[in-house]
C-alpha cells in the first residue's frame, strides 16, 4: 500500500529567511537600545521613523520606512517620548522661550503659553514627533488677534462695544422711570374717559380702547425689564472684564512672539520646520553628521 504524506508543498523551506528577520529583530532594539543609553537622539529618531528622517532630514525622495520594525517599540511610546523630552525642552526653551511644559502623565506634556496671570493652556507637545499640536480654539483666537491687531482692534473690541451700548440702554430703561409713571397715568386717565363717554349710543372706540391697553403693556413690560437692570448690568460687566483679561492676554501673547521672532509669520513658519530645525541640530552636536 502506498504511502501518502501528511502534507504537500511546493514552497522551498524559509528558514534562512526566518532568521535574517529575527536578526533585524533583534539588531533593531540593540541599536534603539544602545542610542537611547548614549543618549543619541538623533539617532533615536532615524530609527523609530525612518522613512520621515530619511525624506527631511536626508533630503531623499519617497524614502521607505521602517514600520514593521518600529512596531517593536510601538508600545513603549510613553517612555520614549518623556526619555526625548529632555533635551528637546531645553533645545524648545531658547528657541520659544514664552512657552512652559507640565508632564500631567508620562510623556504627555502640556504647554502653556507665558508665565504671567492666568496663562492660556495652549495645546501639547509631542516629542517623539517633535511637534506642537496646539489647541485650535486657542490657535485661531491667536490667529485672529494678531489679524485684528492690524487694523488698530482687539479680539473682544466689538463684543466690549455691543456690551457696553447694552449697559447704557439699560440704564436709559432706569432713568426713564418717571417718564413711564407719567405716561401711564395719562394713557390710565384717557382710558377712564372712555368708559364715563361710554353709553348705549356712545360706545368708545374699540381700536382706541386696545391701542391704550397695547400701550400700558408695553411700559409693563419696561418696568418689568427695568427691575432686573442691576443684575443685567452687572453679568455685563463681568463679561467685559472677562473680554479685556482675554484681550491682555492675547496682546502679551503677541509681544512675546514678536519679541522673539520679529513676525508672527516667522513664528509659524520655525513651528513648522522645528522637528527638521531640532534633529539638524542634535546632529551638529555631534559633529554635523545626519548619518552617524
Amino acid at each position: 500500500m502506498e504511502s501518502t504524506p501528511y502534507i504537500q508543498t511546493e514552497v522551498p523551506d524559509n528558514e534562512k529567511v526566518l532568521n535574517n528577520k529575527l536578526n533585524a529583530k533583534v539588531a533593531y532594539v540593540e541599536n534603539v537600545t544602545e542610542a537611547l543609553n548614549s543618549h543619541n537622539d538623533r539617532r533615536v529618531y532615524e530609527l523609530i521613523n525612518s522613512k520621515k528622517y530619511n525624506e527631511l532630514i536626508r533630503e531623499v525622495k519617497h524614502a521607505d520606512d521602517n514600520r514593521t520594525l518600529s512596531t517593536l517599540v510601538s508600545d513603549l511610546q510613553p517612555d520614549l517620548s518623556h526619555h526625548l523630552s529632555e533635551q528637546l525642552i531645553e533645545h524648545l526653551s531658547e528657541e520659544f522661550p514664552f512657552f512652559y511644559y507640565q508632564e500631567s502623565a508620562l510623556g504627555v506634556f502640556d504647554v502653556y503659553f507665558g508665565n504671567w496671570w492666568d496663562r492660556a493652556y495652549f495645546g501639547r507637545l509631542d516629542p517623539i514627533n517633535v511637534q506642537f499640536k496646539f489647541k485650535v480654539e486657542e490657535y485661531e483666537k491667536l490667529v485672529a488677534s494678531v489679524k485684528l491687531n492690524g487694523e488698530a482692534k482687539r479680539f473682544h473690541t466689538d463684543d466690549i462695544d455691543g456690551l457696553t451700548k447694552d449697559n447704557e440702554s439699560l440704564q436709559a430703561l432706569v432713568e426713564n422711570q418717571n417718564a413711564r409713571n407719567e405716561q401711564r397715568k395719562e394713557l390710565e386717565t384717557r382710558l377712564d374717559q372712555l368708559d364715563e363717554r361710554g353709553g348705549f349710543f356712545n360706545r368708545p372706540s374699540g381700536e382706541e380702547r386696545d391701542e391704550i391697553k397695547g400701550k400700558l403693556q408695553e411700559l409693563d413690560a419696561q418696568d418689568e425689564k427695568a427691575a432686573s437692570v442691576p443684575e443685567q448690568i452687572e453679568a455685563n460687566n463681568n463679561k467685559i472684564l472677562a473680554y479685556s483679561k482675554e484681550d491682555t492676554i492675547l496682546i502679551y501673547e503677541q509681544r512675546a512672539i514678536n519679541e522673539t521672532f520679529g513676525t508672527f509669520e516667522t513664528f509659524e513658519a520655525k513651528v513648522k520646520s522645528l522637528y527638521v530645525d531640532y534633529v539638524k541640530q542634535l546632529a551638529d552636536k555631534d559633529g554635523g553628521e545626519v548619518n552617524a
